[in-house]
């Protein structure tokens, strides 16, 4: 390999030394990769900095077998020349395009096998010749290198064609023809798509017509084809391609390609207005190379920042959609239980279903002290083990810590190792248990309300003994609490079923505010216990909330007492035959949701 020279900075371009330094660095690092890219080991890279808006990319020069690569095109944006390293995977896949210049000019080194042109061979054909390499030594880089495809694809961004020195029809044919071998050949050649390039197809067919471009392509076809070092195979095929577009072999018309060993002569700029292939020429280059520099991660995928926004703001309302359900549900439990009157509907008067209270039966306060000593077996969580390093015993001693720390002492270093690992027991937290019962207080329900009275008794009382918290809501024409959230009732509430409304939205939002159901935090039970036949209105906000509260991880309960109950989406459905089985039951559910907590 032959070691890079120093790059060469534009004329009257000051620069300190430390960027020159840098800038040397970088044409070491490149020089050091160019030969395992072309597959040869006497490849020279130099680079220069020309800042001019006209500068060519980079160039090569067959005969001097030397590369070399225009660093102000290669790191735009202010990239640092240290920041560049070609030596890596990563480096390569941050910096695509530099790499992709070095990949094109190491496939001219690999394959531009040429002489001194014939003398009888005209200007233009020679320059037809250098343009159809193009194509073709990318083509052949691929079969070697396939996975530089994308490093192409990055630098396709220089892929400009020079402006016209003088308008005419055989101008714009040579510019057309000029575009095609460059984009659509690239096509052939596999760097590039038939649908990206499909803007230059349309607008050098309307140049050169259907058919002209079909006998273009078959004569850069048949120079892809060609083996390297054919260079009288491809002046005959440049000589038939002046002959379509229809110039002199000798005419001196813009050349377009690197191989030409120096840079290309200054020309004025073109109109963008008018310049209609020149433009097609650059947006399909730079949108290939923006693609390739996203796929390799040099840029940000659009996209995917698109989707990450939607993603964010779609996040975002639904946190202040559930901020508002939550400042709704507290609401509701500020108006339910608290002591002022019950919240009413419009559709009737408020109906107060509270009969009286009683004291509780022995059977009650046994079930309820069964209930709690079962809710603290499923509470309970064993201690966690934890391995815990230390410099000093008690402890296991680790031999290879050991060993480690007596070489750092001996050689006067810091002893950063812990040698010996003791067990500890860490408590574990024991997640809390909340529990709420809505109640149906419709004339459907009458028969049920003694063992519903008697259950939310019990597990007020059995909740109490875990630090638990449960209420109880009978839900009508108002909602009515019958056990207030973590105050335990020293009398069982009795209650009447007699009502002929169904307010649930409110009472199940009411124990939500009460209990923080919907806060994700331990075991959470919501239990229904009603025939679900309800208004159309009450069922629309009723589903909406039961696959709020059971997303949020809320166990949701639907006592069926009658096989005709229409339960809500969402709830899971629990058919009782006997009204004795419901506080057996709703233990069972409460138990197991503990458990899983």
């Amino acid at each position: 390999m032959i070691d890079a020279p120093a790059a060469s900075t534009a004329p009257h371009e000051e620069v300190d030394a430390d960027l020159l330094d840098a800038r040397n660095a970088l044409a070491r690092r490149l020089g050091s990769i160019i030969n395992t890219l072309a597959d040869r080991d006497d490849v020279l890279l130099t680079m220069v900095w020309d800042t001019k808006p006209t500068a060519d990319a980079a160039w090569f020069d067959p005969r001097l077998i030397k590369v070399t690569i225009n660093g102000s095109v290669a790191l735009k944006d202010g990239i640092h020349p240290d920041q560049v390293d070609p030596l890596s995977i990563s480096g390569r896949l941050r910096h695509p395009v530099i790499v992709g210049m070095s990949a094109h000019e190491a496939a001219h080194a690999r394959s531009t096998r040429w002489g001194l042109w014939d003398a009888a061979a005209g200007r233009a054909v020679i320059r037809a010749a250098v343009l159809l390499e193009e194509p073709r030594i990318e083509a052949r880089h691929l079969q070697e290198r396939p996975g530089d495809r994308v490093f192409l694809r990055a630098c396709a961004s220089n892929i400009v064609l020079p402006s016209q020195r003088t308008a005419s029809a055989l101008s714009d044919r040579w510019r057309a023809a000029a575009g095609a071998a460059l984009i659509l050949g690239r096509v052939d050649a596999g760097v590039l798509t038939p649908a990206e390039a499909r803007p230059v197809h349309a607008a050098v067919k309307s140049v050169l017509g259907a058919a002209d471009l079909a006998a273009l392509r078959a004569l850069w076809r048949k120079a892809l084809k060609l083996d390297d070092g054919d260079q009288a195979g491809l002046l005959d095929v440049a000589r038939r391609w002046v002959e379509l577009v229809g110039a002199e072999e000798d005419e001196d018309l813009p050349g377009v390609g690197c191989a030409a060993g120096e840079p290309s002569p200054e020309l004025p700029a073109a109109d963008a207005a008018s310049d209609t292939i020149g433009a097609a020429v650059v947006a399909v280059a730079g949108a290939v190379s923006v693609q390739a520099q996203i796929a390799t991660g040099a840029l940000p995928d659009p996209e995917q920042e698109r989707r990450a926004e939607e993603e964010a703001a779609r996040r975002q309302r639904e946190r202040r959609a559930e901020e508002e359900v939550r400042r709704a549900a507290q609401q509701a439990a500020r108006r339910v239980f608290t002591s002022a009157p019950a919240p009413s509907s419009l559709r009737a008067r408020p109906q107060n279903p509270v009969s009286g209270r009683r004291e509780p039966t022995s059977q009650e306060r046994a079930t309820a002290r069964r209930l709690g000593t079962a809710l603290a077996e499923a509470q309970f969580r064993d201690p966690a083990r934890v391995r815990v390093p230390s410099a000093l015993p008690p402890g296991r001693l680790s031999g290879r810590d050991a060993m480690l720390g007596a070489a750092q002492r001996t050689l006067g270093m810091p002893v950063t190792v812990r040698p010996f690992r003791s067990t500890k027991r860490v408590h574990a937290q024991e997640p809390p248990v909340s529990v709420g019962v809505a109640v149906d207080v419709s004339g459907s329900m009458s028969a049920y309300t003694p063992i519903v009275a008697s259950t939310a008794w019990m597990f007020a009382h059995g909740t109490r003994e875990v630090a638990g918290r449960a209420a109880t809501v009978a839900f009508g024409t108002a909602v009515t609490p019958i056990v207030a959230p973590g105050r335990p009732p020293s009398k069982v509430t009795e209650f009447h079923a007699n009502d002929a409304n169904h307010r649930f939205t409110e009472a199940a939002n009411a124990l939500d505010g009460a209990l923080g159901l919907s806060r994700q935090d331990g075991a959470r039970v919501l239990v229904i216990v009603s025939d679900g036949h309800w208004e159309p209105a009450e069922r629309i906000g009723g589903e909406r909330l039961v696959r709020r509260l059971a997303g949020a991880g809320v166990h949701v309960l639907w006592f069926c007492l009658d096989p005709g109950s229409n339960v809500l989406p969402g709830a899971r459905r629990v058919d009782i035959s006997q009204v004795s089985e419901i506080p057996d039951a709703l233990s069972a559910a409460l138990v197991s949701a503990l458990r899983h907590a």
